[in-house]
């Protein structure tokens, strides 16, 4: 882990976890390869999807016993373990990997 702590945002402004209309993007300092930087952005996000989990869990939720994942990532060896680390469990690959599965389903299923 690097331990930049970044926080990616196209544009200022998050809703969850944290409600802050004004919450900046943190994504520096900018390492110099390349792949630290692509490392530090994964690292953020699965910081934030960690979070996500744990401020559900706060408000009465109860902690996931499995973690799904879908998406052209899914496959990636190097983003499921920074995930694993982050989460504290390893995502299991869902029988479906399209990254619009989830919403297909909810479609369906109405």
């Amino acid at each position: 882990p690097l331990g930049l702590e970044y926080y990616p945002l196209n544009a200022p402004g998050e809703r969850f976890p944290v409600n802050d209309p004004e919450l900046a993007s943190k994504m520096e300092p900018r390492p110099e390869s390349d792949a630290a930087f692509l490392q530090a952005m994964l690292e953020g996000m699965a910081q934030i999807e960690a979070r996500c989990y744990a401020e559900i869990k706060a408000r009465g939720g109860s902690e996931p016993s499995r973690i799904y994942t879908a998406g052209g990532g899914a496959q990636n060896e190097e983003w499921t373990a920074i995930r694993t680390r982050s989460l504290g469990q390893t995502p299991h690959l869902a029988a479906q990997t399209e990254a619009a599965i989830g919403t297909a389903k909810l479609a369906g299923s109405h």
